[in-house]
């Protein structure tokens, strides 16, 4: 199996994903403990992969375990620089076990891969042609962009990767910040680092708090300003923009605070 991802703003060809049998809301305290309707969360999951395929697609799927509660996020166990699969370190016990199943599907797909030591998740990671910004999240560490960025050199690989500073609130950065096509991206109030991605992307649309808090960055940009989105204001925004955009209805895995891009690992952009 091929996996290629230079920058992020490329067409998407495949992801790699895991259907949500296992999916529930284990937090405690979250407002949705224990209360997903399954028949509404698979036909959206179901229209989110019809979706995809509708776009060409290629669509390969990660065994399940019946103990991963949240295996449907696969964007966080691993991404991928050029032609490297990195396997993420996951931070939080009850997902630790996922990268099981994830590495049975890399060795059985002959993969290149390089196992991280220090605790980093891909939704963290935002490939941007020379430039790998890696967000400061609660679940990754200053050591893990050392590490990544030392790995790379030893690869000859001459990407540089920057840390950059969000509110610890979110989860990942793909939950405040993403990119579009090339020049452009979608940020938040939530980002502290802007000035940084500037350097960078000149171009960047700000969203609200608010549509930040209801993942509007986190969606599946598949390339010639086409994307996926699960919010309807920025959906709206971008098609004023200039951009086609697919409303998808997701609301039952959003009860994770997850989205469709955390939904899917970008394997192959050409």
């Amino acid at each position: 199996m091929k996996v290629q991802n230079y920058c992020q703003s490329d067409n998407l060809k495949s992801c790699i994903l895991c259907y949500p049998v296992n999916f529930k809301i284990i937090d405690k305290s979250s407002e949705y403990y224990n209360k997903v309707n399954y028949d509404l969360l698979y036909s959206q999951y179901n229209n989110f992969i019809n979706s995809m395929s509708k776009n060409n697609i290629n669509l390969y799927f990660i065994d399940i375990n019946k103990n991963a509660t949240q295996q449907v996020f696969t964007q966080d166990i691993g991404f991928i620089i050029d032609d490297i699969m990195f396997v993420s370190k996951m931070r939080n016990e009850d997902r630790k076990i996922e990268t099981e199943n994830f590495m049975n599907f890399i060795k059985g797909n002959n993969i290149k891969y390089y196992a991280m030591k220090n605790n980093i998740e891909g939704g963290d990671v935002i490939k941007y042609q020379d430039v790998i910004f890696v967000g400061m999240s609660s679940r990754t560490t200053i050591q893990a962009v050392n590490e990544l960025q030392e790995a790379l050199i030893s690869m000859g690989n001459k990407a540089k990767v920057i840390p950059i500073n969000f509110d610890n609130s979110k989860i990942h950065l793909d939950c405040v910040f993403n990119t579009l096509d090339k020049g452009s991206a979608v940020i938040s109030p939530y980002v502290y680092d802007k000035k940084i991605i500037e350097k960078y992307i000149n171009n960047l649309y700000e969203i609200s708090k608010r549509d930040a808090d209801d993942l509007g960055t986190n969606y599946v940009y598949l390339g010639n300003k086409k994307l996926l989105s699960s919010n309807k204001s920025v959906t709206e925004m971008l098609k004023e923009k200039g951009y086609e955009v697919e409303f998808i209805e997701y609301s039952e895995i959003m009860k994770s605070e997850g989205s469709l891009g955390c939904s899917c690992m970008f394997s192959l952009r050409k």
